[in-house]
């Protein structure tokens, strides 16, 4: 079999959907192989489809000399300073995704400029003419028994995701939502880093804030009923273990490529005039009330509410 070298070094959501193109490079002939930082090669322990080459941050450069040159096919899926340096050291014909990066700075300041974007087909289109995907979907492998480790022991559960890089993408109310859960006798499970751990301390449900690796949090989403969460990293993991979720936007907005697809979930963006405030959602809300993220907990809950109660 052809060897294929996926790069996408970070952060966890972009390196999560590089898994829409491993089964049609399968298919293909091809056995992937991604180039990624640690630790988010840990979400792929459980998946025997994609062989991964992690590297530290801090040492790229000298890690990369050990990178062998042999590989038929080389994409490049990030499309940095790092990874050109890393082109032309491996050397060859490389292929790399449209990222529209133009158009989505654009975005912020015009509204004419705000189109529809996925990061899922433009991965596919970079591959045009090896493989062909109409509907690309995240997928990423997790052991049915890490799953099944879940369910036991929190039974039927929610997760709630509260944590986001910046403050204007971090939904405020997830603890009055949590309340909403707990009090119709849903479970709540919470997830996210050691910052997030903070941020929830006083949440009502069960917190594993900080307390599991990766490829675990990825098993307790996909053990859930449903996820709630930001447009963040863990958005895109509960994507790829096929459990519907609900996304809610605050600083940043679909164009920018990271909407969750009709079928995968709600969708929930108050699409101001405003959206997006900056591609990546960092810094404060200029027009300091933050309008874009005030949305009541109800009306999260009762689409929380209308997808459980119409899962098959």
């Amino acid at each position: 079999m052809k060897k294929a070298l996926i790069v996408r070094l970070s952060s966890l959501g972009d390196v999560v959907l590089t898994s829409v193109v491993f089964d049609p490079l399968l298919k293909a002939g091809y056995k992937p192989y991604l180039l990624t930082f640690k630790p988010y090669d840990e979400v792929f322990q459980d998946d025997d489809r994609v062989e991964v080459i992690p590297v530290s941050k801090e040492n790229f450069f000298k890690e990369i000399e050990k990178i062998p040159k042999d590989f038929d096919l080389k994409v490049d899926l990030h499309g940095n300073l790092k990874t050109f340096f890393l082109r032309l050291f491996l050397g060859g014909k490389w292929r790399k995704y449209k990222k529209e990066s133009i158009r989505r700075r654009l975005s912020v300041y015009f509204k004419h400029f705000r189109k529809p974007f996925f990061v899922p087909e433009a991965y596919v289109k970079s591959l045009q003419g090896i493989i062909e995907v109409k509907n690309p979907r995240p997928f990423i492998k997790v052991s049915e028994e890490r799953i099944r480790e879940f369910k036991d022991l929190y039974g039927k559960y929610v997760v709630i995701a509260p944590g986001a890089r910046y403050k204007k993408k971090r939904y405020p109310y997830f603890k009055e939502l949590s309340e909403l859960f707990i009090k119709e006798g849903i479970n709540v499970v919470i997830v996210g880093d050691e910052k997030d751990r903070e941020i929830s301390k006083d949440f009502p449900g069960v917190n594993l804030c900080g307390k599991l690796s990766l490829i675990d949090v990825l098993g307790v989403i996909g053990g859930a009923e449903l996820f709630v969460g930001n447009d963040s990293g863990l958005l895109h993991c509960a994507r790829a273990v096929k459990t519907k979720a609900i996304q809610i936007y605050g600083g940043t907005h679909p164009t920018l490529g990271f909407s969750l697809y009709p079928d995968e979930g709600k969708v929930v963006c108050k699409c101001l005039d405003c959206q997006p405030c900056d591609v990546h959602g960092k810094g404060v809300c200029k027009i300091g009330n933050y309008e874009c993220l005030n949305i009541p907990p109800i009306k999260i809950f009762e689409y929380a509410i209308n997808i459980l109660n119409t899962k098959p």
